[in-house]
């Protein structure tokens, strides 16, 4: 069990090739894998966009996995954000459409 205070939420926006590659996908697994909870979806700009709370240590592994991505991805930029735990998902899922 992470102590409350080790924990904090995370707000990426992610630039390059990051749509059509299987990006929300991959960062799906990467968050479930770590035991983080919340969402990824595409946006109409062409980045993606990443919420996730858990332990502190667990989301940096997240970020720089966002630095990596998928195979076919090539990661431009990520613009991240952090702060206190929000508290309002029990699970990481992708958002569709």
């Amino acid at each position: 069990m992470t102590e409350l205070s080790d924990r904090a939420y995370l707000r990426a926006v992610v630039r390059g090739r990051v749509q059509g590659v299987g990006f929300r996908w991959w960062v799906h697994e990467l968050a479930r894998s770590l035991e983080l909870v919340g969402r990824v979806s595409n946006r109409r700009d062409g980045t993606v966009l990443m919420m996730a709370e858990g332990s502190r240590a667990d989301l940096g592994k997240l970020l720089e996995g966002l630095w990596v991505g998928p195979r076919h991805a090539s990661v431009a930029g990520v613009e991240a954000d952090w702060s206190t735990p929000r508290d309002r998902w029990r699970r990481f899922a992708i958002d569709h459409g």
